[in-house]
């Protein structure tokens, strides 16, 4: 089985939202909703991102974005919206997922996640993760920096 493959196990099975893995070994892996999981290991341990591979729920243009910046090398996702997939094409990184979707819904299922929203207007990796950090600073005051 290889580390793609074995984080996506990893994901199922425990029921996880999000899987890091470097070189077989776990690195992270969370049951928190959204980017934060991402954000969380960018801000503690972004090094061991390089050449990773993430197992997620839900990747979207903004995941894919943040992916991208700090180099992971392949992505298993549950969920993939066109603007993610476009954006881990236009990039080279390997991915498969179930299911593709136009856009990634809000939690309320009533629009547009907020973090595709976000970052709609650019496919700039460093542009995207300002974005993120100032709107979850600003408006959720969650400090991931």
């Amino acid at each position: 089985m290889n580390n793609l493959e074995r984080a996506k196990d990893i994901l199922e099975k425990n029921r996880y939202t999000f899987v890091l893995m470097m070189d077989g070994k776990i690195i992270k892996t969370s049951h928190k909703k959204g980017i934060i999981p991402l954000m969380e290991m960018i801000r503690d341990n972004r090094d061991m991102m390089q050449g990773a591979v993430i197992a997620d729920k839900v990747i979207g243009k903004a995941a894919a974005l943040l992916a991208v910046a700090y180099k992971v090398k392949q992505i298993y996702t549950e969920i993939l919206s066109q603007q993610a997939k476009e954006v881990l094409d236009q990039y080279s990184v390997f991915y498969q997922y179930e299911k593709y979707v136009d856009y990634i819904q809000n939690r309320s299922k009533n629009g547009q996640c907020p973090m595709e929203k976000l970052t709609k207007d650019t496919n700039d990796p460093k542009t995207a993760y300002s974005l993120i950090l100032k709107y979850y600073q600003e408006v959720l005051k969650i400090n991931l920096s």
